[in-house]
C-alpha cells in the first residue's frame, strides 16, 4: 500500500510540473513573423528618397511632354479622327479607396507579385470611366523572368487560370498576316472573358490648357 500510495504521490508531482508548464507556455507571447506586405517607416524613409520627385521636376516633365510629344501630335490626331476639337488625354485619375482595394486585391491573388508595370494605350471603346481614341493605360503586377538571356520584370494576368505575360499576349495578337485575323480577334475574346489582375478605366482628363 505504501508503495502504491508512493507512485500516486509521484504522479501528482509529476502532473503538477506538467500542468505549470503547460500555463507557463500558454502565457508566453508568440512572436508573429513580420507581414511582408507590411508598410513600414524605413519603407516609406526610402520611398521618399527615391521615388518621389519636387514639384519643379514635375512641372518640367509635364511642359517638355507638352512640346516634344503632345503639341507635335496635336494636328495630327485632330485629322486622323475628323475631330478640329480633339484633345488628348494628359492625366488619369482614380480614387484613393480604388487603389487601396487594387493592391490588397493583387496581395490576395496575384501570388508571388514583385511589383508593378504601366502599359501605356489608346482607348478603343467608349466605356465607364473612358473616351474613344483617347490615350490611357492599365497596370498589370509583374514578377522576375527570363527573356533572352535577361532577368527582367514581367507584367502578368490570369486567362481561365493559366498565367499569361502581357507581351507575350501582345505579340501574339500582333502576328500581322490576314490568314490570322480570325485567331487575333479570338484571342482577344478570350482576354475579355476573364478579371484578371490587369487595372484600367479611371477617369481620362484632357490638357489643361486644352481650347
Amino acid at each position: 500500500m505504501k508503495t502504491l500510495q508512493l507512485k500516486l504521490s509521484n504522479l501528482g508531482v509529476v502532473f503538477l510540473i506538467l500542468l505549470t508548464l503547460v500555463i507557463a507556455s500558454c502565457s508566453e507571447v508568440k512572436e508573429e513573423e513580420p507581414d511582408p506586405n507590411q508598410v513600414t517607416e524605413s519603407d516609406i524613409k526610402e520611398l521618399r528618397a527615391n521615388h518621389i520627385i519636387p514639384l519643379n521636376k514635375a512641372v518640367k516633365q509635364y511642359d517638355k511632354y507638352s512640346k516634344q510629344r503632345a503639341d507635335l501630335l496635336k494636328d495630327t490626331l485632330k485629322k486622323k479622327y475628323k475631330n478640329d476639337k480633339f484633345s488628348d488625354t494628359r492625366a488619369v485619375w482614380f480614387d484613393a479607396k480604388t487603389i487601396r482595394a487594387y493592391l490588397a486585391y493583387i496581395d490576395k491573388y496575384a501570388e508571388g507579385a514583385e511589383g508593378f508595370q504601366f502599359y501605356f494605350g489608346v482607348s478603343s471603346d467608349k466605356t465607364k470611366g473612358e473616351a474613344k481614341d483617347h490615350q490611357t493605360f492599365f497596370v498589370a503586377p509583374t514578377v522576375s523572368r527570363v527573356v533572352d538571356g535577361k532577368t527582367i520584370q514581367s507584367g502578368f494576368t490570369v486567362v481561365k487560370g493559366d498565367t499569361i505575360y502581357i507581351s507575350d499576349a501582345i505579340k501574339k495578337y500582333e502576328i500581322g498576316t490576314n490568314k490570322q485575323n480570325a485567331q487575333k480577334a479570338s484571342f482577344l475574346n478570350l482576354i475579355l472573358e476573364e478579371d484578371g489582375y490587369l487595372l484600367n478605366a479611371g477617369s481620362l482628363n484632357p490638357p489643361f490648357d486644352d481650347n
